[in-house]
């Protein structure tokens, strides 16, 4: 079976499991000392969604950046977040979570971040080949932002549905956006490199039986998603303190 006939039968497999589940299971010696500004990247759209504007003002350690991970590899605690880029509930959590662990945890080398593909569909997919592309050109979260901010623009009716969106032609615009090489993203894009870690990393959310987009490996251990941003807080500095 050839890799991307393997890939649509995951996205299979995939789809009918998300049928269960769902899409988801920020001079004066005497003045006062100011908190340190965390360090990151804002994005340089202009989008029109509020979700959109939230995920452009994150403040994104790419400084740190080693492919779709964020902060050390031998960070205390480590998050493998599997997601799909058209999935509601991975926006939400990109909008209104991401930004605390990034910008709290990540960006003082606490914890380490990854993304891990998880497509549901082939639209999907085809969005998460192209993340994978330019992840080899050291540009994945310029374009996970680009992804997600039009995911946001598509649902709130802003922007171009998720069908065009997604489309071949707009995922090399946005590569193009991020400054990636148009020929090199050709490549990759008709090659089996960037098709092969999306098809491992897709099989390893099957094997582990994920109930859904995101879903969060922390530590080595599939763990139950925190409701909001304080029980993502907590959950980390019990973790950090152990």
């Amino acid at each position: 079976m050839s890799k991307r006939l393997a890939l649509l039968a995951l996205l299979a497999v995939a789809a009918a499991a998300f049928a269960f589940g769902a899409c988801g299971g920020d001079d004066d010696d005497d003045a006062p000392e100011e908190p340190p500004t965390p360090a990151g990247v804002k994005g340089t759209a202009t989008p029109e969604s509020e979700l959109g504007k939230k995920i452009n003002e994150t403040l994104v350690p790419e400084e740190s950046a080693e492919g779709k991970r964020l902060g050390p590899a031998n960070a205390k605690v480590t998050i493998l977040a599997y997601e799909d880029f058209g999935c509601p509930h991975c926006l939400e959590f990109t909008a209104h979570i991401e930004p605390v662990i990034l910008e709290e945890y990540v960006s003082k080398g606490e914890v380490s971040f990854e993304y891990k593909y998880f497509p549901l569909r082939q639209l999907t997919g085809g969005a998460a080949i192209a993340a994978q592309c330019a992840a080899e050109q050291d540009k994945f979260w310029p374009y996970h932002r680009s992804l997600f901010i039009a995911q946001a623009e598509a649902n709130e009716k802003v922007g171009p549905p998720l069908t065009e969106a997604f489309a071949v032609e707009n995922l090399k615009k946005i590569a193009s956006d991020v400054g990636m090489d148009a020929a090199t993203l050709d490549a990759c894009i008709a090659g089996d490199t960037a098709l092969g870690v999306v098809t491992a990393e897709l099989k390893e959310a099957n094997d582990l039986a994920l109930p859904g987009t995101p879903s969060f490996v922390i530590n080595g251990k599939l763990t139950a998603t925190p409701a909001d941003a304080e029980g993502w807080r907590e959950l980390l500095d019990d973790l950090l303190k152990q």
